[in-house]
Formats: C-alpha cells, structure tokens, sequence
C-alpha cells in the first residue's frame, strides 16, 4: 500500500490488485484456521473503525489523517 500510496513520489509500480487484499487475508484465514487479529493493519476488522474522543475528531475533521486509503482500495467496502 506504500507504493500504490506513493507510486509517483517513488516511482514505483507493482501491478497488485490491492482491492483483493482483504478477500485474499479471509481466504487464508479460513483455509489455515487461523482468524485475522482485529487489530491487524490494513486486513483487520478495526482497521477502518474510529473510536470516540480526540481520535475520532480528527478523522472527522480531516479523515487522512488516520486513514491514507479507503477501505475500497483494500477490500474491505463491506466492513
């Protein structure tokens, strides 16, 4: 996501899909058996929540912020 993120400032390119990153972490979960920590950046149930107080009103206020991607780009829309 850094360089999807930075692409120009790098000048970089990967060609990953970045919107399955999200799908692809679930499918590894469920085929190992082993559940994505919550906390887990980018793929991680809480990734794209904000919780109250001084946090949440500055994502409010200016959402990048805390948060440099859209749950789009990785996804996670549906979360």
């Amino acid at each position: 996501m850094v360089i999807k993120q930075h692409a120009s400032t790098l000048g970089l390119y990967t060609g990953v899909r970045t919107e399955m990153l999200n799908p692809l972490s679930q499918l590894v979960s469920d085929t190992m058996r082993v559940p994505v920590q919550p906390n887990k950046a980018v793929v991680g149930s809480n990734a794209f929540s904000h919780s109250s107080g001084i946090h949440q009103d500055g994502f409010l206020k200016e959402s990048t912020t805390y948060e440099i991607m859209r749950p789009e780009e990785v996804g996670a829309a549906e979360l």
